[in-house]
């Protein structure tokens, strides 16, 4: 059974905008996801690339490797953001991560 963590996915979904403009810092995405800190191990990090096909995004996601993960408890997160540019350039932004619960 895959189990997402919804909280997470809502959380990451306001930041991934700020992070295409650059308004984001180190510390706001601390303080962002500080209560889910407080209470799980997360794992993450976003991934930016241009769309140019659907293949390659996930293939890219898939060689990270964050669905080998040995704990039974895991719970994933996935986040999706698309920014659009002129000429039909889109600037696809995805955050996936990992959370375990603390004990």
């Amino acid at each position: 059974v895959t189990r997402w963590n919804r909280h997470c996915r809502v959380v990451r979904r306001q930041l991934l905008p700020q992070l295409e403009t650059g308004s984001l810092s180190e510390e706001d995405q601390v303080s962002a996801m500080s209560e889910i800190m407080s209470s799980h191990h997360v794992t993450g990090f976003p991934i930016n690339m241009r769309y140019s096909d659907a293949s390659t995004i996930i293939e890219t996601v898939y060689s990270t490797n964050v669905h080998v993960a040995e704990d039974p408890h895991v719970e994933f997160a996935m986040t999706v953001y698309i920014h659009p540019y002129a000429n039909n350039v889109l600037s696809v932004w995805i955050y996936v991560g990992t959370l375990t619960k603390k004990y």
